[in-house]
């Protein structure tokens, strides 16, 4: 039976919350209690990570040359990603008859792109239960002030905790994730976005300055709080709103460093 996106979340999150200790989930116990074992690796560029059956038991292969680099917020969601192609019913159905979760011949590319977003969302929802996430988030400053300490007491990573903040909808807020060389990689909004200015997921027409971006990392490495913030009005980072219009409306814009893996812009809108 094909599980939709809002029951794999409601599986990861109970699962979460009976895991949940002081704040943070314990993926261990989940592995242990499933007779899953870890096997650290030096498996090059190949893969983070990476959940294989062999011979009746599954396996979650961590790759030592990417994780080694990696804050402990990544490689929990590696890990709780691997949990998901467990949890996952088709997914464990697949690896069990044989069949690679990657695109590698035994399914089409799309096929595993909805794969790997059932887990990255089951992972998100397991790492950071939404109830108990709803609760804590609205008790502290909207956007990164808040996201940084959901972060450390989540133990997950800025990227995962940005976009679980997003699509729980805590505020009218974008997401603009760039990469290294400072070119745009992907944008995400939450749904009070959408309804405010009527610019939706797949579809968003962000205006992205390269220039832009290399000038706020300057005013992040002189800076002590990880962060910068800004005033800044919609039309700058959307083609489809002209400037000085009603709609062209003004927010909050924070951008942080992810050091090798680029960077976040969060746009939050009252």
């Amino acid at each position: 039976m094909h599980q939709s996106l809002d029951d794999i979340a409601e599986l990861a999150e109970d699962l979460g919350n009976r895991f949940l200790f002081r704040g943070k989930v314990n993926l261990e116990k989940i592995a242990k209690g499933k007779r899953i074992r870890f096997i650290e690796s030096n498996y090059g560029n190949h893969f983070l990570g990476q959940l294989v059956h062999y011979s009746r038991k599954f396996y979650i292969l961590l790759n030592t040359d990417q994780l080694s680099k990696s804050e402990s917020g990544r490689i929990r969601f590696t890990i709780a990603h691997e949990l998901g192609h467990y949890f996952i019913d088709g997914h464990r159905s697949k690896l069990a008859k044989g069949i690679s979760l990657s695109f590698s011949g035994d399914l089409s590319e799309q096929e595993c792109k909805k794969i790997e977003i059932a887990a990255n969302h089951f992972a998100a929802n397991l790492l950071m239960p939404k109830t108990h996430f709803l609760k804590k988030a609205k008790k502290l400053e909207p956007g990164f002030a808040g996201i940084f300490i959901l972060k450390t007491q989540y133990d997950t990573s800025i990227e995962s905790t940005t976009k679980h903040y997003v699509n729980l909808n805590l505020s009218a807020s974008v997401m603009i994730r760039w990469r290294s060389d400072h070119t745009f990689r992907y944008a995400w909004c939450s749904k009070l976005f959408s309804n405010m200015t009527g610019l939706k997921n797949f579809h968003l027409p962000i205006r992205f300055d390269t220039d832009y971006i290399k000038k706020q990392i300057e005013l992040i490495d002189s800076s002590s709080s990880g962060y910068i913030e800004t005033a800044t009005p919609l039309s700058r980072w959307f083609s489809t709103i002209m400037q000085g219009t009603s709609r062209d409306i003004i927010g909050l814009e924070q951008t942080v460093k992810l050091g090798e893996f680029g960077g976040i812009t969060l746009l939050t809108f009252s």
